[in-house]
């Protein structure tokens, strides 16, 4: 029973999900935010789903949540456009060089 409520909220999501993009006019910013809450709850519903049905280790199953974290992370930061001032932070950051000392 519990996998046919999670189907139904999936179903949902995607319904609604398509709904506000197709038929309603909305600004720019707020569809934009309404599509990161929906890419949000359709990543935690997938991801309870993997650590409740499928089996696997325990590491493993750490390593999966760890790498879908970071990656919704990223996705999350690239919907708003903060991305590339995170790459660009990280670049100057790891390019970093002490000036020469002069004598």
């Amino acid at each position: 029973m519990p996998f046919v409520d999670i189907a139904l909220a999936l179903i949902m999501v995607v319904v609604v999900g398509w709904f506000l993009n197709t038929r309603t006019e909305m600004a720019g910013p707020i569809r934009m935010v309404l599509n990161v809450v929906l890419m949000l709850i359709l990543v935690g519903i997938a991801l309870g789903l993997i650590n409740t049905y499928i089996p696997m280790a325990g590491g493993i199953k750490t390593i999966l949540n760890i790498v879908v974290f970071v990656a919704t992370c990223i996705g999350v930061l690239q919907a708003f456009g903060l991305w590339a001032g995170v790459s660009r932070f990280v670049t100057n950051l790891t390019h970093h060089r002490e000036p020469p000392v002069v004598k």
